[in-house]
């Protein structure tokens, strides 16, 4: 809207020094990133980066490109905030925001759980000061004793993203760093035995993850770790540049369509969506 800008500096006048408030100025303004602009708007879900590394080198990653590839559309966070920082923005928002959800793991950073720690004593600090919404974490989930504190912490719910339920290419694509797919299935069984409310960013890229063999190895995964939700979101890369990396040349493909059928046969109670709502865990 046309007063984002004032509502960003007013924000920045009543705490001055957070440099939270400065970054997500820069991406609500630069970058028109949602989830940033709804700390101004005080609503929805809204975005709390912490991360500059990662443990994973994606193929189409948004902040972070070699070089000699295509620029990043976003620059990635310089700087690890303080657990004031997070927390002065994150009680606010939930507390007086319209179905507040605060987010940790957003485009303009690496992968959050990274700063276990860090998040793990925010969670607790927010939830001293308040019960209302929910604490999220958009994550790679493949640094297993790292997710266990942030899951013992209290976070509410995980969203989990991944290219593919088959191992050669989940590694062809993410390139993970000291962790493999089997790690992230096994956070999330653990997140599920919990009681955290977990759901999956299954990268789109039809022709692909409409094949019969990939729905058939997504559906063994979403049995084996609970899943509750899938959200479908479009990859965003050179057809075929993602065609090459891949280990499989030839697919069987049913049709997006048809996959979602499938998955609401053999999963009744999945839910399949595109953007992340508010939940406790159990």
């Amino acid at each position: 809207t046309r007063d984002l800008a004032q509502r960003i500096e007013e924000k920045k006048r009543e705490k001055p020094g957070n440099r939270l408030l400065d970054q997500l100025g820069v991406c609500s303004l630069e970058y028109g990133c949602f989830t940033a602009q709804n700390i101004f708007y005080g609503r929805w879900e809204g975005g709390i980066p912490v991360s500059p590394q990662c443990n994973a080198r994606c193929v189409g990653c948004i902040s972070s490109q070699p070089s000699e590839c295509c620029p990043s559309p976003q620059r990635r966070l310089n700087f690890i905030p303080r657990i004031s920082e997070i927390a002065e923005i994150g009680v606010e928002h939930l507390q007086n925001g319209e179905k507040p959800i605060i987010s940790f793991g957003q485009g303009c950073e690496g992968e959050p759980s990274l700063q276990a720690d860090l998040i793990a004593e925010s969670i607790q600090l927010i939830r001293r000061k308040t019960n209302l919404g929910t604490i999220n974490m958009n994550t790679n989930a493949g640094h297993k004793q790292n997710m266990k504190k942030i899951i013992d912490a209290g976070i509410d719910s995980i969203r989990v993203s991944m290219i593919s339920p088959s191992e050669d290419v989940y590694r062809a694509y993410h390139r993970p760093q000291n962790y493999q797919l089997e790690d992230v299935i096994e956070t999330l069984m653990y997140a599920w035995k919990a009681g955290v409310y977990t759901s999956i960013n299954l990268l789109a890229f039809p022709g692909f993850t409409d094949d019969e063999r990939e729905i058939e190895r997504l559906i063994d995964l979403l049995k084996k770790t609970g899943v509750k939700k899938v959200q479908l979101r479009n990859l965003n890369i050179d057809p075929e540049y993602f065609l090459r990396i891949l280990p499989r040349k030839k697919f069987d493909s049913l049709g997006m369509t048809e996959m979602i059928k499938i998955l609401q046969r053999e999963l009744p109670h999945l839910e399949i969506g595109n953007y992340s709502r508010g939940v406790r865990r159990k």
